[in-house]
């Protein structure tokens, strides 16, 4: 959506590139304090994929299935390598207790509110002791879990690492769980942060191979790349401004362009890598590109 901070992994010379990766999966889950529940999917496809073919659904302390106020069914479109943020809706200022308010950090990042009310639907009521589904729809296919379905996280002794946490999966994992009762080694696919860490949400760093606008489209051109020190990045279209990021998503360069269709980009101060270059429009749309820095 409107956070397109992915660092796939490209080969530079090719012209053009075919996902590697073809389902969605969970990105992020963050089980923080009061009501701080947030799961973030990412899709690591070469095509835009329309999420009302898809739901999460909450299996409760080891549940072997999930209630139907314990499904809920997603919205949104989430673009080639983007991800989309989805936040428990507790939204008013003035909530206490049971109706506490995500915290503004978290809120900020929210894309789809979901289950405002818990006897309706509590899907996104998980409390690190849960397991987590996206299912598809259509097919009834389970696309990723998180957890073991049946088992209870207690017992398994995994809820240690998911309660109060922020999980973010690892670059290495290009595909969703599909297994519903194999081991839940969870360090092993998720890396575990402090709870109520929210600034990794919005963007997914993943080895799929995402396909990305060439050269041709609009005119996009970023050059010379390899570069030494200034690139320079021209569209046939007007541009905002553009974001240089390093692979960890983190903002390195923000210049204005002002709408024009021509600027350049100081990269001298920065090091040696590789980096993201994200090139926004005017009428609101992205562009992005991989950057190596000799």
């Amino acid at each position: 959506m409107r956070k397109l901070y992915t660092l796939a992994l490209m080969a530079a010379s090719a012209p053009a590139l075919m996902a590697q990766c073809d389902e969605l999966f969970m990105s992020e889950y963050i089980e923080g304090w009061s009501n701080n529940k947030a799961i973030e999917i990412f899709n690591p496809t070469g095509s835009a994929i329309d999420m009302t073919d898809y739901r999460l659904e909450r299996y409760a302390n080891g549940a072997t299935a999930a209630e139907e106020n314990q499904k809920v069914d997603l919205s949104g479109t989430i673009e080639p390598g983007d991800v989309l943020v989805y936040v428990l809706d507790k939204q008013d200022p003035d909530g206490v207790d049971f109706e506490a308010p995500v915290w503004d950090e978290l809120a900020e990042q929210a894309d789809v509110w979901l289950c405002p009310v818990y006897a309706e639907n509590n899907a996104m009521y998980f409390n690190g002791n849960d397991a987590m589904v996206l299912r598809k729809i259509s097919t009834n296919t389970v696309v990723d879990i998180f957890g073991v379905i049946g088992e209870d996280p207690g017992s398994a002794g995994w809820d240690e690492v998911t309660q109060n946490h922020t999980l973010v999966r690892r670059p290495e994992v290009t595909t969703g769980d599909v297994t519903a009762t194999d081991a839940f080694d969870v360090l092993a696919v998720w890396d575990s942060l402090e709870v109520n860490t929210f600034d990794q949400l919005g963007f997914h760093t993943c080895d799929c191979v995402v396909s990305v606008e060439e050269q041709g489209k609009d005119g996009f051109k970023v050059f010379p790349n390899p570069t030494h020190d200034v690139l320079t990045v021209s569209l046939a279209a007007p541009i905002r401004e553009i974001l240089v990021r390093n692979v960890a998503g983190i903002e390195m360069r923000r210049i204005a362009a002002n709408g024009a269709i021509r600027s350049e980009v100081d990269l001298t101060e920065l090091s040696k890598g590789t980096y993201l270059v994200e090139v926004r429009l005017t009428d609101g749309t992205v562009r992005h590109r991989k950057v190596i820095k000799h």
